[in-house]
């Protein structure tokens, strides 16, 4: 099992920047395929904490949890908001396609909110 921690700036370069380093840490675990679905995930994750969670600039700091253990890969990105009540209906698509790509997602509410995912290694 291994457990990492990325701490991104907020801002414009907080989506690429967790995909660049979500790759290093997944490209030898997962399938070409996996990897793309991990991809977009975390891209959703993090844009969410951009454009949601009070991480709108550099100064504002998100952090990613990482764990992948030998079934599955969890990817937990924690904001400076404290979670949030998921919408009955969606304004954008993120949180469905997480709904659909996931084997479970979920919300931590507290002083540094965070949403999660995790995915289930094929096998």
């Amino acid at each position: 099992m291994a457990l990492h921690r990325i701490h991104l700036s907020g801002g414009a370069d907080a989506v690429p920047g967790a995909r660049a380093a979500v790759d290093l840490l997944t490209v030898e675990v997962f399938d070409d395929l996996s990897c793309e679905d991990i991809r977009l995930m975390v891209s959703e994750l993090v844009g969410n904490s951009v454009r949601h969670g009070g991480a709108l600039g550099g100064n504002e700091d998100i952090e990613l949890t990482v764990l992948i253990s030998q079934s599955m890969l969890r990817v937990e990105c924690s904001d400076p908001a404290a979670g949030f009540d998921v919408p009955r209906a969606a304004a954008g698509y993120g949180l469905a396609i997480i709904e659909t790509l996931s084997r479970s997602w979920g919300v931590r509410y507290g002083p540094l909110g965070s949403t999660w995912f995790e995915y289930a290694l094929a096998g």
